[in-house]
């Protein structure tokens, strides 16, 4: 399973270059789509911006832009960008990486789940995620929005 911020990053950099333009999107514009709150997209969005993922901009007419297409930035891109440990096989009895040395009969298993995992990281762009979360991000926002309202 990837880990949340590479889940948060992936949606937030699908969402901004979703509609194929190069304008820059606003974080508050970010928040309202995906009800995420201010300060966390925040935090994701400069981790992003310090992999040299998306370009920030301050002023009037400011916010966050897509470096790549995202068609160009696969889920894999994310995970080695986060350092995340999805990306590596670990020996499920604690000896490190999987295979170092040939996998024991469950790290064959592991091994070949990997395999598949890998895959599907590589080939599953940012625009993928977003075309596939949008629906539950506007049901998020609204819920966002009415829970908001209510405080």
């Amino acid at each position: 399973m990837i880990s949340r911020q590479v889940a948060m990053a992936a949606v937030c950099m699908g969402l901004i270059g979703r509609d194929g333009s190069d304008e820059c999107m606003q974080i508050p514009e970010l928040v309202e789509l995906t009800g995420i709150s201010r300060p966390t997209l925040g935090k994701v969005v400069n981790a992003l911006a310090r992999k040299k993922l998306v370009k920030t901009q301050r002023g009037v007419g400011g916010g966050v832009r897509l470096v790549r297409s995202v068609e160009q930035v696969s889920l894999y891109d994310l995970c080695v960008a986060f350092d995340d440990p999805v990306i590596e096989c670990q020996c499920s009895f604690g000896f490190g990486h999987c295979a170092e040395e040939g996998p024991c009969p469950p790290g064959c298993l592991c091994v070949a789940q990997q395999s598949k995992q890998l895959e599907y990281l590589k080939n599953t762009s940012v625009f993928d995620i977003a075309e596939m979360m949008l629906p539950r991000l506007k049901k998020a926002a609204r819920s966002a929005k009415r829970a908001k309202q209510n405080r």
